[in-house]
């Protein structure tokens, strides 16, 4: 004979609960996937109103603290975060580029 106790059949379930270690800690990725976008349309539609310079500056500073926190251990997205500083530093470089080349062509042509 068991000494087992009967089960209730009308008794609520245990609730069941994922271990941590199956589940892991999120981890933040909000700075880097930021960056990310506002790389990408600095590129794309930064010609549009010289909206370029806050989308570039933007994709830097976030891109830089995103990869700050990948580093402390506080954040994931370490690419994301890289390629929203180099797409931004891009697209400053792109444009300065250009202006400096129209600025000194017309510089140039007015003393003709």
């Amino acid at each position: 004979m068991s000494h087992i106790p009967p089960q209730n059949p009308y008794q609520q379930p245990d609730t069941y609960t994922i271990p941590q270690a199956l589940v892991g800690s999120r981890k933040d990725q909000a700075l880097a996937i930021v960056a990310l976008v506002t790389g990408i349309l600095s590129v794309t539609v930064g010609c549009i109103c010289f909206s370029f310079l806050p989308l570039a500056l933007t994709a830097i500073v976030t891109g830089v603290l995103g990869m700050r926190k990948v580093s402390q251990g506080t954040g994931e997205g370490y690419g994301m975060a890289l390629t929203g500083v180099i797409l931004g530093s891009l697209t400053m470089l792109t444009y300065a580029v250009g202006f400096a080349y129209i600025y000194f062509s017309a510089q140039s042509a007015n003393n003709y």
